[in-house]
């Protein structure tokens, strides 16, 4: 269930991002827009090489034993999920990945899921 979730929810900002990244592209060129994203992509695929993929699925088959969480797994996810979000392309997946990443809204929506 939290895969389908986060797939659902990752490919819903990839379409709607790409929609603005090609109204973006028009007003302040592709060169521009190309460059930011592939800066933005090498970050993620840079910080993804450090992380564990695998927590995703153990966060799933805790959920899905009814199994309770500790915080620092679910911080961990929130970076995890902001570096997946730096890879897709577009403007919208870049600004979700980037408040993944910082402490101050992981704190946040912390407490909002406790």
């Amino acid at each position: 269930m939290f895969l389908e979730i986060l797939f659902l929810i990752v490919l819903a900002v990839g379409i709607v991002d790409l929609v603005v990244m090609v109204e973006v592209s028009n007003a302040i060129g592709i060169y521009i827009v190309t460059t930011s994203q592939l800066l933005g992509a090498a970050f993620g695929w840079y910080k993804l090489r450090r992380l564990d993929f695998n927590l995703f699925f153990f966060l799933d088959a805790q959920l899905k034993n009814n199994l309770k969480i500790i915080r620092e797994l679910w911080d961990e996810a929130f970076v995890l999920t902001g570096v997946c979000f730096l890879i897709v392309p577009g403007f919208l997946s870049d600004i979700v990945g980037i408040i993944c990443l910082i402490p101050k809204f992981r704190f946040i929506f912390l407490e909002w899921i406790d």
